[in-house]
């Protein structure tokens, strides 16, 4: 919508503009301002922008001062020069001494403004006016949507941590330019990416620089409203569910998209200290999920990881890893404990993966009405040998997983 300032000390006058503005051109009342003098009007220009300024030639400098020749004219200039003013898109002159307009009619025109003739007994002023709302606001929108455009991305991509990061940049094998959002510090990159089907993907990808599902969250959340993308992935590095079940097993290097996620730290404490768990999960994204199920079906991706682990020198494991698109849990907290997994895959036989960010991120999809779906490679299985000696590898090769996904799917 259109915000309007009138500077102009006439009390009948300001009310007739103000009646064409609600009435004629459909303005609020609530986006119409007034000021009585060339003060107060600085005042406002200073600490807002403003569309459109309807400006009287003959202005006090002050409210209830007199007029001082030859300072109405000043402002004009100072308006156009002076950058502590925040300048509007139009400036509609609206004198009723026809000797002004005259006066300054060609300054307006040199400025691409407009300077018109106030008459009481005439209204020609006031489809004029309409004309110009009508042009700012056609001007407005088609300069937001150009904005929106340029700033909308098709695909968002989060990593937690600097090492899951890194590695997702250089499994795209693509070109990366920082992207600077003014009052956010996170850092964002943004890329192209053809896929088979012949189109162009234009990419976002931001880091936490932190684990944890409320970072997720914020993120997945700043990313949808900032770059209008559509769909966000998550890559990087998780734990997995070891199970005595020899046809149901789980190793570094596997896998593991949720399917669902829940927090396990979420339930009731009573007064015996036991904390009751409640173990509703989140659901995926229904149409990511059956994307990712033909992608996996029609091109066995697990048979291709191995050869682009081999050519960055990070193959660790020599076999084909499997693919588990299962349940996850997750929770606020690194877990190195395991009796603390086996009591968790008791509540789910399914769950194969436990993260600190699945939960986070598919429920900010979820409230926003969104499209997300996180994938992550085991790295560890949350006991008592916790190390980092695979996470480049996993980090890399989730990252791989995904962008052969993108490439095969869009």
């Amino acid at each position: 919508m259109i915000n309007i300032l009138i500077m102009d000390d006439g009390t009948e006058k300001v009310s007739r503009i103000q009646s064409v503005l609600t009435g004629m051109c459909m303005v609020p009342s609530k986006n119409i301002e007034v000021a009585r003098s060339l003060n107060s009007g600085r005042r406002k220009l200073a600490e807002k922008f403003y569309d459109l300024l309807i400006l009287d030639l003959v202005l006090p400098v002050n409210d209830d001062d007199e007029v001082e020749p030859m300072k109405s004219e000043g402002f004009i200039d100072e308006l156009h020069r002076i950058g502590r003013l925040k300048k509007p898109i139009y400036v509609i002159g609206l004198s009723q001494y026809e000797e002004k307009v005259v006066a300054n009619h060609q300054i307006f025109d040199s400025k691409l403004w407009k300077l018109i003739h106030y008459d009481l007994k005439k209204n020609d002023w006031e489809l004029i006016l309409q004309n110009a709302i009508e042009s700012i606001l056609s001007t407005k929108e088609q300069l937001l949507n150009s904005i929106k455009e340029q700033n909308k991305y098709d695909i968002g991509i989060i990593c937690a941590l600097s090492e899951e990061f890194e590695q997702m940049k250089i499994a795209s094998a693509l070109n990366w330019k920082k992207v600077n959002v003014e009052g956010f510090s996170n850092d964002f990159y943004a890329t192209e990416m053809r896929t088979e089907l012949g189109h162009t993907l234009r990419i976002i990808a931001g880091r936490n620089n932190m684990a944890g599902m409320q970072a997720a969250s914020v993120m997945a959340s700043c990313m949808y409203s900032l770059f209008y993308v559509h769909s966000i992935f998550m890559t990087g590095i998780c734990a997995g569910f070891k199970k005595d079940d020899k046809d149901d097993t789980i190793d570094f290097g596997d896998i593991f998209i949720a399917e669902s996620e829940y927090d396990y730290g979420r339930g009731k404490l009573d007064n015996k200290d036991e904390l009751k768990k409640e173990y509703k999960g989140i659901e995926c994204n229904f149409e990511l999920k059956t994307k990712m199920n033909t992608f996996i079906e029609e091109k066995h991706p697990e048979t291709l990881i191995n050869a682009a682990l081999e050519s960055k020198n990070l193959n660790l494991m020599r076999k084909n890893p499997l693919i588990h698109f299962k349940p996850g849990a997750c929770g606020s907290y690194v877990v190195a404990n395991q009796d603390f997994m086996n009591k968790l895959i008791e509540t789910n036989r399914k769950l194969r993966g436990l993260d600190m960010e699945g939960y986070g991120l598919y429920m900010a999809s979820h409230i926003l009405g969104k499209k997300s779906l996180m994938i992550k490679c085991v790295s560890d299985f949350a006991d008592s040998n916790k190390g980092d000696k695979y996470h480049k590898m996993c980090s890399y090769s989730s990252a791989w997983f995904l962008f052969e996904y993108l490439k095969y799917t869009y």
